[in-house]
């Protein structure tokens, strides 16, 4: 598929797609918010409805409950005067306010045991109270206002009925008639009478609900189209216009409770409810959307149709562009193939600085710097060959040297001794660790004729070939002279003979020690101090000499010790890279570490010290190599 061709697939379905369901998007919540504000907004009328119900209920009581103090046994025909019952009477009127209205009748029932205890029903009337109130004002006492027994009697009886002389149906419907009141309004309207602390009697109003129902209902504003009603527990619909029964029926509401669901114009209202919940009714608001909601979905087609217009204007211009573009592309993509065939000198003309014509320069970059870059690689590869063979010489000079570097080590091998020498009075025990393949420690023992025996120590400056050279001098030195000649004298000697070598700074430190018919020698040339133990005094003497190493100066004398050897004495002689060894924290191991080693295993046997020596070389530097040589030579007079 060609580009032009899927850039018009990309645009239709980029562009229409998004428009129809951000169309539908606005349209869907759109009207899920208005539904949402309607139905809130119906609830909150439908509360407050509910709310109206509590507050009459409440005026109705707290008036109810004003009637407490008053003498209503005064009203119980054969107790009080006919002047104190209608002045009570005005006053039970006055008290009931503009509750009267809601009120069918008061029951009062007497409850002193001087009078009968049945109930009467007193009549609420503003005509009687305000002619009472009149016929006060006319006459300070009924007595001298003119009027005859008979009539004022019949007043009272127009306002008070004995409840004993109604008919059992008339006794069953004001029953049904309280409990109908008391069910729909959820209070019993009932009030004690009290004279002082005593109850005399109680009073109970009959509240006509359906009319307070209707009244609260007339009450709710009708704004929009909304119709208030009221259902009870029982199912029935109360509305405060005969119409609106019909209307509700219509969308479902039957005076059950429950909208039908398959109520066809169901959708178009909102239909709010709200339990009250002290009686038995629950207030419910019913508004109308169907109007708003066809404007909605009017207005969402028409808003469709305007992006289609803008889209398939659109659609014109991308045409225009794409052939421009799909023309470039191709031009690209000829000049693309032939690079990818070989030809690196294959180049885009430019003509605009657009998108197209950065990537054309793009391209005509790319392949200059293919072109530079093969050029590059050959010469790279070539300097690769020549690198192989400069490390193919590099890797032949090592072996070389490796080789050479093993012949030296050999060599310095072969210059010590191979077995330690079998002396009837001496047990004798050595180590040697290099720090480099060719060490510059050196140790020898050299017997003589008379029986006695030398033997050095020494240490070379440095280490590899330039060490091992050293050594092999000062060993050919000894070998010559070392049996018969007193220390301090082959010390000097050989310090000449190697100063006359020219070696340069090549130097060696000695200790010679000579062990002859129960007495010890020594001489040193820059030497760490011999250490000698002796059991039977049970001291452990540390003995340094004083002198330069052989080969730093021609003429130079050397210092010489001499001491009685007795049998379990023991002599350490060691090289300095003992105690120079360094930790993990670069602290030397220092020479009063060394001697507390020594004295802590020197009543073992020579091997043991040197194996006891060594492990605590391998402890202070935890496992790392040493950076000197190690080199120790024990030395113990037998016991008889």
């Amino acid at each position: 598929m060609k580009v032009r061709t899927q850039l018009l697939i990309a645009f239709l379905v980029l562009a229409v797609l998004p428009l129809s369901g951000i169309v539908l998007y606005s349209y869907l919540s759109s009207q899920q918010a208005f539904r949402r504000a309607v139905a809130a907004e119906s609830r909150l009328l439908a509360e407050e409805t509910g709310r109206r119900l509590g507050a009459a209920r409440s005026e109705l009581e707290r008036r109810l409950a004003g009637l407490a103090s008053l003498p209503v046994r005064s009203l119980v025909p054969g107790v009080g005067a006919y002047g104190e019952a209608m002045g009570v009477y005005a006053d039970l009127m006055v008290r009931m306010g503009e509750a009267t209205d809601l009120l069918e009748f008061v029951e009062f029932t007497p409850a002193s045991a001087e009078v009968a205890a049945e109930p009467y029903l007193i009549f609420p009337s503003r005509t009687l109270a305000k002619a009472i109130e009149k016929l006060q004002r006319q006459a300070r006492r009924l007595e001298t206002s003119g009027l005859p027994s008979d009539y004022i009697d019949e007043t009272i009886r127009q306002a008070i009925w004995e409840r004993r002389k109604l008919g059992e149906a008339e006794l069953a419907a004001v029953e049904a008639r309280k409990a109908r009141s008391q069910r729909l309004l959820g209070s019993q309207f009932t009030v004690s009478v009290r004279r002082g602390e005593t109850v005399v009697g109680q009073l109970k109003a009959l509240v006509p609900a359906t009319q307070v129902v209707r009244r609260i209902l007339s009450r709710t504003p009708r704004g929009e189209r909304q119709i208030p009603y009221a259902i009870d527990g029982n199912g029935e619909l109360y509305v405060d216009r005969s119409g609106d029964r019909g209307r509700l029926a219509a969308i479902g509401i039957r005076g059950a409770g429950a909208p039908d669901a398959e109520a066809p114009q169901r959708q178009d209202w909102i239909i709010a409810e709200v339990k009250d919940p002290q009686s038995d009714l629950t207030f419910g608001i019913a508004r109308p959307v169907g109007e708003p909601l066809r404007e909605m979905r009017a207005t969402a087609a028409r808003n469709f149709g305007y992006g289609l217009a803008m889209i398939f204007a659109a659609l014109m211009g991308v045409l225009l562009i794409s052939s421009r573009m799909t023309q470039r592309l191709e031009t690209l993509t000829d000049a693309t193939e032939r690079l990818a065939a070989g030809d690196l000198d294959a180049r885009v003309p430019v003509t605009s600085k657009s998108e197209f014509g950065r990537l054309a320069e793009s391209f005509n970059r790319m392949a200059h710097e293919l072109r530079e870059k093969q050029n590059r690689l050959a010469a790279e590869e070539q300097l690769r060959r020549e690198q192989e063979v400069g490390q193919r010489l590099l890797e032949a000079e090592n072996q070389r040297k490796s080789r050479e570097l093993e012949e030296a080590r050999q060599l310095q091998i072969s210059l010590l001794p191979r077995e330690l020498p079998c002396h009837p009075g001496l047990e004798i025990a050595v180590f040697m660790r290099t720090a480099t393949e060719v060490g510059g420690d050196y140790y020898d023992f050299f017997p003589s004729t008379s029986g006695a025996l030398t033997t050095a120590i020494g240490d070379a400056a440095g280490h590899g070939a330039t060490a091992g050279t050293m050594v092999t001098v000062v060993k050919g030195l000894l070998t010559v002279a070392a049996g018969d000649s007193e220390l301090p004298r082959l010390l000097g000697d050989a310090t000449r003979a190697i100063k006359k070598m020219e070696l340069g700074r090549m130097n060696m430190a000695l200790t010679l020690l000579r062990i002859e018919e129960g007495r010890i020698s020594l001489s040193a040339a820059g030497m760490p101090p011999v250490l000698h133990y002796s059991p039977a005094r049970r001291r452990l003497k540390e003995i340094e000499l004083v002198g330069v190493p052989l080969g730093t100066l021609a003429d130079v004398s050397y210092q010489h010790w001499e001491s009685e050897l007795a049998p379990g004495d023991t002599l350490l002689l060691m090289t300095d890279g003992f105690a120079e060894l360094l930790n993990g924290e670069e602290e030397t191991m220092g020479y009063p570490r060394v001697r507390e080693l020594f004295e802590a295993s020197v009543a073992k046997e020579p091997d043991e010290i040197i194996a006891d020596l060594s492990a605590a070389a391998e402890t202070w530097t935890d496992g790392m190599p040493p950076q000197d040589d190690i080199t120790f030579v024990v030395l113990r007079c037998k016991t008889a």
